[in-house]
């Protein structure tokens, strides 16, 4: 079982919807860099007007569209068990990074953020919120007498996600289901041994 926001309906969903599709497509297409608020509109059919009123600049709406390509493919799992819930996240990472809207904003998280300061504020941003998340599942797994209280969930996060982006990244890999299995199956290790725990 996930958890997923639920999304207002009527036209101010609708144009909502179409914003951000046209953000995620643009951001593929283009890169962060080369994006406009004005392509975004021609795109989505929706008036620049109104795409200003709301978001009031371009970096709000990529860090919008970006938190809704995240939660949709990366919700927050509650399985009710810490080994599967870690696993769950691992493969929707995966599953994110190797989609084409969740490639394309992870190429402008990791590529553009080198050279546009917006991008790197909008890239700390949307990992803070994605361990506020991880915060959810760690403290299930107290209550439920799984890991210790004192295992970070900023650290768990990481180490799930670490070998995924390194291997896509750095080492230029393929990822699959089989690496996420065994990113998730080795922050668990770590929980357990104590190395994820928060420093005093």
């Amino acid at each position: 079982m996930t958890s997923t926001p639920q999304r207002p309906g009527g036209r101010s969903a609708r144009v909502r919807e179409a914003v951000l599709a046209a953000t995620a497509a643009e951001l593929s297409e283009r890169g962060f860099a080369a994006m406009t608020i004005e392509d975004i509109a021609a795109r989505s059919g929706v008036h620049k007007t109104t795409i200003y009123r709301r978001w009031s600049t371009l970096s709000q709406l990529v860090a919008d569209a970006a938190v809704e390509i995240s939660a949709t493919t990366v919700p927050i799992p509650d399985t009710g068990s810490i080994e599967s819930d870690l696993r769950e996240m691992a493969r929707s990472i995966v599953a994110l990074v190797t989609s084409e809207s969740g490639g394309a904003l992870v190429a402008a998280l990791f590529s553009d953020a080198v050279r546009t300061p917006e991008v790197a504020r909008l890239k700390r941003e949307f990992y803070s919120a994605r361990y506020e998340l991880a915060d959810i599942v760690v403290r299930r797994a107290v209550e439920r007498g799984e890991i210790s209280e004192k295992v970070s969930a900023a650290d768990l996060l990481a180490a799930v996600a670490a070998p995924i982006y390194y291997r896509l990244l750095v080492a230029d890999l393929p990822v699959d289901r089989s690496v996420a299995d065994r990113a998730a199956a080795g922050a668990l290790a770590a929980a357990h041994a104590g190395a994820l725990d928060q420093t005093e």
